[in-house]
């Protein structure tokens, strides 16, 4: 599962970015992923659907299940948990409440 951002896709969040597109949209229109924290937008972003930036979307659309989604979410986290316990001690409290939460 998993494929790169199309290189049309990337150009057109990264000019949402410079032209205040994401800026601008009200808090009602993010949803937060579990476990990661991470805001996603409900909708497209220019013409980026949202299958793109919702990766249990697009997890789907690629004919995986929303359990093997999560299985795979879970993973990651408890790796960049493992990880990230070797600089834990230089981070500042605010940073190491950002991680994922399993």
């Amino acid at each position: 599962v998993g494929d790169r951002c199309s290189l049309k896709y990337t150009r057109q969040l990264i000019d949402a970015i410079h032209d205040g597109t994401l800026a601008d949209l009200p808090e009602s229109e993010w949803e937060e992923m579990p476990i990661f924290g991470l805001k996603m937008p409900k909708n497209d972003i220019k013409d980026v659907p949202k299958e793109i930036l919702r990766p249990e979307e697009a997890w789907a659309q690629a004919g995986q299940s929303p359990e093997a989604f999560q299985k795979q979410a879970k993973h990651l986290a408890n790796l960049f948990q493992k990880n990230f316990v070797d600089f834990a001690d230089k981070c500042s409290k605010e940073v190491k409440a950002a991680g994922p939460k399993v």
